[in-house]
């Protein structure tokens, strides 16, 4: 109660005190189909809520965000990433992003300018994707000493940066406050994925290592950074920072025994469970952040309707329930609509019999096809749908069959035949059973691995002519390998 109380208290006093942050930007080059940006949702970070900025003919934009202290915003050009900015309540920012040929580039300009640029070394990426190919590279560390030797130096070099400008005067000891704890948190956090890494590879050798002592870094890491500090939810990474907590919690209940680790019979189960590790005064906030991500884009999954609700029952007053509605209702619309095939639509015949991809291409004898496959929880998947018209066309123009194939599991089936619909795809549609799973895998690149979206073209003989087609957005690349199909 009396941490419920304190998160309460602390909301209050942020908002009574907010002040607005304008940037104001300016985009060299293309224009984005959107610009997107985060901000503090319900005084927390580390949400991934993305807001939208317009920007005017000739590329110039303004954000204003309400803030009532140091905090941090992100800003995406069509999700690339275009400038990290950490700001003060009540001043002005300015940046300038550049477009050239697709590559983009920014510059900050304003309060604490080189700030924003040391900060923005540490940051070439998405956030998520920093974590995963940071802690890809860590894993190969060989003793816990190193690897907690590593990334203190990591935070070490970063603070030595920030402690500089501090010393000119050049920053306030807010913002280098700010900037050292959000640091301390990111690598705490690539720290803690690495030695999950660890758990995961080990389990694959004939001989798995001994990782006691990456067990005991690990216990460490939220010692020394406790999961239940209000500054958690501050930090662009306090949601990340806990999901490594509630890995280490299930790991610890199994022994760290990865064998032994809890799956979850479905995705809402598993989030009740995790969120039941988690220390009272962020569960709150990490239910909510789950569920936002688990509703991201147009990634349509059935589950967060139940999240959702059952959210609204453990914390009936949260601030974060009118954020998520949002999110949400596409949702609840997505899965009570129906799922009537679009029009030159249809399921091909007994799929779930087809084992191979050859067997699959023998349905269509003689015929020219087009292949693309997919999953419904691939994004870039879904981002090509909307350059089917003039696919269509082009395909019907040159006498080719479409082909859908599915690599969704069983679970996926309801979501499967509602996008099909959603979108609107015409052509035939299959889901591919296990097995023709593992052979499109072995197909794709002969060691069971495989790239979503997956574009091939088939000729007349049942051969496949492109086997890596350019997708429907590069519509001149792939005019050009139409023309290498043999009749």
């Amino acid at each position: 109660m009396k941490s419920k109380l304190l998160l309460l208290l602390l909301s209050v006093t942020l908002l009574a005190s907010a002040k607005t942050v304008t940037i104001k930007g300016k985009i060299n080059g293309k224009l984005p189909e959107n610009l997107y940006y985060t901000a503090p949702v319900n005084g927390a970070l580390g949400f991934d809520l993305y807001y939208t900025a317009v920007p005017d003919a000739q590329g110039n934009f303004e954000i204003r965000v309400d803030i009532g202290k140091v905090s941090f915003i992100d800003i995406f050009y069509d999700y690339k990433p275009a400038g990290f900015l950490v700001v003060t309540p009540g001043e002005n920012y300015g940046i300038t992003i550049t477009e050239s040929e697709g590559k983009i580039t920014h510059t900050i300009s304003g309060k604490d300018a080189e700030a924003q640029r040391l900060y923005n070394t540490l940051l070439h990426s998405h956030r998520m994707d920093i974590v995963g190919e940071m802690g890809q590279e860590a894993v190969n560390i060989k003793t816990a000493r190193e690897l907690e030797a590593y990334f203190e130096k990591k935070h070490e070099d970063a603070v030595v940066g920030f402690s500089a400008l501090l010393d000119k005067k050049v920053i306030s000891q807010d913002i280098f406050d700010a900037l050292a704890t959000d640091t301390k948190y990111f690598y705490q956090t690539v720290m803690s994925y690495a030695i999950l890494l660890k758990h995961i590879f080990s389990d694959r050798e004939a001989t798995p290592p001994d990782l006691t002592e990456f067990n005991i870094a690990w216990k460490k890491i939220y010692q020394k950074l406790n999961p239940d500090a209000a500054t958690v939810t501050q930090s662009p990474w306090g949601w990340y920072f806990l999901d490594g907590y509630k890995n280490l919690k299930n790991f610890e209940a199994a022994g760290f025994n990865y064998k032994k680790v809890e799956t979850s019979v479905n995705q809402f189960e598993g989030l009740k469970q995790n969120v039941a590790l988690m220390p009272l005064l962020n569960a709150e906030y990490y239910y909510a952040a789950s569920i936002y991500n688990n509703a991201f884009g147009s990634y349509k999954q059935k589950d967060v309707i139940a999240e959702f609700d059952h959210f609204k029952q453990q914390y009936p007053k949260s601030g974060y329930i009118k954020y998520l509605e949002l999110k949400v209702a596409p949702v609840v619309a997505f899965f009570t609509s129906n799922s009537t095939l679009p029009p030159n639509a249809a399921y091909i015949h007994d799929y779930a019999g087809i084992n191979t991809l050859n067997e699959l291409i023998k349905k269509f004898p003689g015929k020219k096809l087009y292949f693309d496959v997919w999953a419904t929880w691939c994004g870039s998947c879904r981002d090509e749908f909307k350059y089917k018209d003039e696919l269509y066309k082009l395909l019907k123009a040159n006498d080719i069959m479409v082909i859908y194939v599915s690599v969704d599991d069983d679970k996926r089936d309801e979501t499967w035949k509602k996008m099909i619909s959603h979108y609107k795809l015409e052509g035939q549609h299959i889901r591919a059973n296990k097995m023709l799973d593992k052979n499109l895998r072995l197909t794709f690149s002969g060691k069971g691995g495989i790239s979503l979206p997956w574009y091939f073209l088939v000729d007349s003989k049942g051969e496949i002519a492109v086997k890596y087609a350019a997708p429907p957005s590069d519509m001149a690349k792939f005019e050009a390998d139409i023309q290498k199909i043999k009749d």
